[in-house]
């Protein structure tokens, strides 16, 4: 039995049928009831309630679960967020008597820039690492999907800024199904990070959106200040030497809105 949480996400929300479609048996954590039948394939499936924020219902969420995935992330804003939430979810596992594989989803450069919410994640991964559970953490690059998201807000302003530096944007798809592999099998500790298959200026990716959705708007570059402003410049949060997504930024937005 595997717990995904953030299961109605933009990871979740693919992991979850994944999941099934391999046999898997999967219960879903989310904040609010979810109606409707179950994503399909050979495994159940089942919709709990629960809260990372407080706590609430975990203890139910965890009974009888042998691997954790937990791909809910940035809970609400309150406390330090995805740390908070991390030890939450690991003290419900250890109360329920059991030790399941724990697999979390992080962020390529969480050790190397002093950047708050990374630093958070980063915090996740040690609350992990402490824990005694076994554990596989997964670090990938930014997702196509919230690259998108992003540059949809900031498209809505006649001038978009792009910050001064280069990304290797990923399909959550794909980082789904490596999240689906290390669910099956043994703890890792540190799996190998994830990467997209290329690395572009923001400029690039925000002028390749532009032009596939047709808007014509004003690109700003800037620099992002202080140390973490160096990091990312430097590229901390890509990883060239692991390029194992298949999937290009120009052949996500050709798919994802038809041009």
């Amino acid at each position: 039995m595997i717990l995904v949480t953030g299961a109605s996400g933009t990871l979740g929300r693919v992991l979850v049928p994944t999941l099934t479609r391999r046999g898997a048996d999967v219960r879903a954590l989310s904040r609010k009831p979810r109606g409707g039948n179950g994503p399909g394939g050979t495994g159940s499936f089942e919709w709990v309630v629960g809260d990372l924020a407080s706590g609430t219902g975990l203890d139910e969420a965890v009974d009888g679960i042998d691997v954790i995935v937990h791909a809910a992330s940035n809970t609400r804003g309150q406390g330090r967020g995805d740390a908070d939430a991390v030890w939450r979810l690991l003290e419900a596992a250890k109360r329920g008597g059991r030790r399941p594989h724990v697999v979390y989803i992080s962020i390529v450069g969480v050790d190397r820039i002093p950047f708050g919410y990374y630093q958070i994640k980063h915090e996740a991964e040690q609350t992990i690492e402490a824990s005694g559970l076994p554990h596989t953490i997964q670090r990938t690059t930014q997702w196509f999907q919230l690259l998108d998201k992003f540059l949809t807000q900031a498209a809505k302003s006649p001038v978009v800024p792009v910050p001064a530096a280069p990304f290797q944007p990923l399909d959550a798809a794909e980082a789904a199904t490596r999240l689906a592999d290390l669910a099956g099998g043994e703890p890792l500790g540190h799996a190998e990070d994830m990467g997209g298959p290329e690395l572009l200026d923001a400029s690039e990716i925000a002028q390749a959106y532009l032009r596939v959705t047709g808007k014509r708007r004003v690109l700003v570059p800037f620099r992002l200040p202080g140390k973490a402003g160096r990091a990312f410049r430097a590229g901390a949060h890509t990883s060239p030497e692991n390029q194992q997504g298949k999937t290009t930024w120009a052949e996500y937005l050709a798919a994802e809105y038809g041009a």
